[in-house]
């Protein structure tokens, strides 16, 4: 006399059963996994003189671009300041001329 509750019931004891048994085994790898005594070793490598010395080479290149940029920057900001005064000074002067000496309204 198998009643359908009784089919259910023992499907649930035993998905329990098997539930309990997958935590068992679960736990039982994980706690292999943190008493596991060697941890993962990496190879590493000193480095050599050689290496700083290409590194600082290339750094001191770097900063010498820079300095002769911003001195390249310095001079071109000079003249440029230079011809902008040339061209406003000669910009007046023509505006003078043409007042003063090239009138051709003279009544005099």
């Amino acid at each position: 006399m198998n009643s359908p509750n009784g089919k259910e019931s023992e499907l649930r004891r035993r998905e329990r059963e098997l539930e309990e048994r997958e935590r068992a085994i679960r736990l039982r790898e994980l706690e292999a996994e943190i008493n596991r005594s060697d941890p993962p070793l990496y190879q590493t490598s000193r480095q050599t003189p050689e290496k700083s010395r290409k590194l600082s080479l290339k750094k001191l290149a770097n900063v010498g671009k820079f300095f002769g940029l911003v001195v390249v920057t310095i001079i071109s900001l000079k003249i440029a300041s230079w011809l902008t005064g040339v061209v406003i000074v000669a910009g007046i002067a023509w505006f003078a001329y043409l007042i003063f000496f090239n009138s051709g309204n003279r009544n005099s």
